[in-house]
């Protein structure tokens, strides 16, 4: 019984070490993320914005992506291709791209900073302007289901691999068999 064991700790090592490899760097990757939008109004019409991502609480980040803010604009989708579900503003730029800002469910808070983003434009109200928004797609239930989802991926592969080259063993040993008897 103490042999039959061994292998089965080596599958569970296997498995917690594949675990940590794998799971906890694409934590670091999707936690703490946020989104530093620091907006200034030149004249009425004509805001200079400056974007910068900030990773895991702020741990490092990239450069400063800046660009003119031409319209603001918040829609909420059930569904849409890549998407998750909730409410997104789209601050569409003078080069015509557009950036893309995820709220979650705080439909309250994506209209607040929808309208004053659009009262800096127009020129009335604050001169300059600073958001912070922290990525709400990963809060408790997304890294749940993020762990889950990459544990399932780590355990199917350990087993689909286990289950190849345990047909590759038995096509080899039935092949080397039948090559003895002939």
């Amino acid at each position: 019984m103490g042999k039959s064991s061994k292998p089965l700790k080596k599958v569970a090592l296997t498995i917690v070490i594949g675990e940590l490899l794998i799971v906890f760097p694409l934590l670091v990757f999707n936690v703490g993320k946020s989104v530093n939008l620091t907006c200034k109004r030149i004249e009425p019409n004509y805001v200079n914005c400056q974007q910068q991502l900030v990773h895991f609480y702020g741990l490092w980040s990239n450069q400063s992506k800046s660009f003119k803010l031409t319209s603001v604009e918040v829609q909420e989708y059930v569904f849409k291709e890549d998407l998750p579900e909730g409410t997104f503003i789209y601050l569409t730029t003078s080069n015509s791209g557009e950036k893309l800002y995820f709220y979650g469910t705080n439909l309250s808070a994506a209209l607040a900073d929808k309208e004053r983003l659009d009262n800096l434009l127009l020129g009335t109200g604050e001169q300059a302007l600073n958001l912070t928004l922290k990525n709400s797609k990963v809060n408790a239930f997304g890294i749940l289901e993020m762990l889950l989802g990459i544990h399932g991926l780590f355990i199917f592969s350990v087993i689909f691999i286990g289950l190849f080259w345990l047909m590759f063993y038995l096509i080899f040993f039935a092949i080397f068999k039948n090559g003895k008897q002939v």
